[in-house]
């Protein structure tokens, strides 16, 4: 009896400070969020004064994501072997000091010191800082979520990332626009001193209680691994279908809608926070108090998308665009954290850091591709990157409808409220 009452009184006290962790983590993702949306509003209205193509912008992209790519299962693993605090450190840090050189190039381009080619192969590799260090947050923080809750908790877990992510998304603009009172590139800078806060935050509170130099190596997660084959690919072409309007609105709104490069950012912003909010709303209402499994958010997400999309190519009424931008965000909202959660739900303890790695991975590829695929086909004229992504939710909808690892995904029976798995790293 004295053993059982220890236990649960050791299992209430360990309750706080789990949760005052996981609230800072969140924070982390929110001010992640907010960089987000101010680079993709703020970005090409800037793109274009100082004289970059629209392609040459999106390669900006294209090139940092590729970093995120390749190094995020990285970072993801070795967070399995030593622990989620570093490398949760590294990703905002990073995140700090990209922001700081890439707001330098791109004043330096606006006074006209560098300019063309130098130029941009200085925002390129300022950006790419991001995609190195930066990516090493978001795999090891989710896997810190992981490790600390139960598989009955875990699509809500992430969910909750997810929809800090999506907080962050919304504020961004209006973080942004107010930062831009100081000048355009003063955005930049106030989002590095947030996220510097956030490190120094995390240094200071995130508890890490077991010394990880202790753990055995992990085991090496494939792409091809059949355990997480159809999470990956389904978070790859979502990917794609997230990431091409993301890098094409700000151009759409100038181009289709007819706004200067003056305006363009405060209606993008607008838009931006709109999905924003729709996709906090599925994350924070739909998912955590329906308990939807991570198959059924993967199967409901690209239906949302095409309607989305489909509004924002048929009109060029900025209500009308808007809205569309509104239930797209509402269907990002449950793919991202449902595709993330099957692929932890798949694997062993010791595997979350690297499979999240992975999911995370994919998730991102979208961003290489999208600038020659959603760049062309803007070029071509701008509501066809929009009909080609309504065709890919429809392809990728019909995809997870007859997988049966989509279908099944499910984190299985429940588990007591505190309980870990034995081989859990960490308290």
């Amino acid at each position: 009896m004295d053993a059982v009452t220890s236990s649960s009184q050791s299992q209430a006290a360990a309750q706080p400070p789990r949760k005052a962790a996981f609230a800072l983590l969140l924070v982390g993702a929110l001010a992640a969020g907010m960089g987000q949306t101010i680079v993709f509003s703020v970005l090409p209205p800037l793109a274009r004064d100082v004289g970059l193509s629209d392609l040459q912008t999106g390669i900006i992209f294209a090139v940092s994501a590729c970093f995120w790519v390749f190094c995020g299962p990285l970072w993801g693993r070795a967070s399995d072997k030593r622990g989620r605090k570093p490398f949760i450190l590294l990703g905002l840090v990073g995140f700090a000091f990209s922001m700081i050189l890439f707001a330098m190039s791109l004043q330096v381009g606006l006074l006209g010191t560098v300019a063309g080619a130098p130029l941009w192969l200085l925002l390129i590799l300022s950006r790419s800082l991001y995609g190195f260090l930066g990516s090493a947050g978001p795999p090891a923080a989710q896997a810190y979520i992981a490790d600390r809750t139960s598989k009955a908790q875990r699509t809500a877990g992430m969910a909750g990332f997810a929809a800090a992510f999506g907080l962050g998304a919304m504020l961004g603009p209006g973080f942004g626009a107010a930062a831009a009172v100081m000048g355009p590139i003063a955005p930049f800078y106030a989002m590095a001193v947030l996220t510097g806060v956030m490190a120094i935050a995390v240094f200071l509170f995130l508890p890490e209680n077991r010394a990880p130099t202790e753990k055995p190596a992990p085991p090496k997660l494939r792409l091809t691994d059949p355990r997480l084959r159809p999470f990956l690919i389904f978070g790859l072409i979502f990917g794609v279908i997230n990431s091409i309007p993301m890098q094409t609105i700000g151009f759409y709104f100038i181009d289709r809608l007819g706004f200067s490069t003056d305006l363009a950012p405060q209606f993008v912003g607008v838009g931006l926070m709109g999905g924003a909010m729709a996709s906090l709303f599925s994350q924070l209402v739909i998912v955590q108090r329906f308990g939807l499994s991570p198959g059924m958010l993967m199967r409901v997400a690209p239906g949302l998308v095409i309607v989305g999309h489909t509004l924002i190519w048929a009109t060029a009424d900025l209500g009308t665009v808007v809205f569309g931008m509104v239930i797209a965000g509402f269907g990002s909202g449950l793919a991202i954290p449902g595709f993330n959660a099957a692929a932890s739900l798949a694997v062993s303890a010791e595997e979350q850091g690297s499979a999240i790695g992975l999911a995370n991975a994919a998730g991102a590829s979208g961003f290489i591709v999208a600038p020659f695929i959603g760049m062309t086909l803007y070029g071509v004229a701008p509501q066809i990157p929009y009909m080609f992504t309504s065709v890919l939710a429809f392809l990728i909808g019909g995809y997870a409808l007859m997988s049966r690892a989509i279908r099944d995904a499910r984190a299985g029976a429940p588990e007591a409220p505190d309980e870990r798995p034995a081989s859990a790293p960490y308290r």
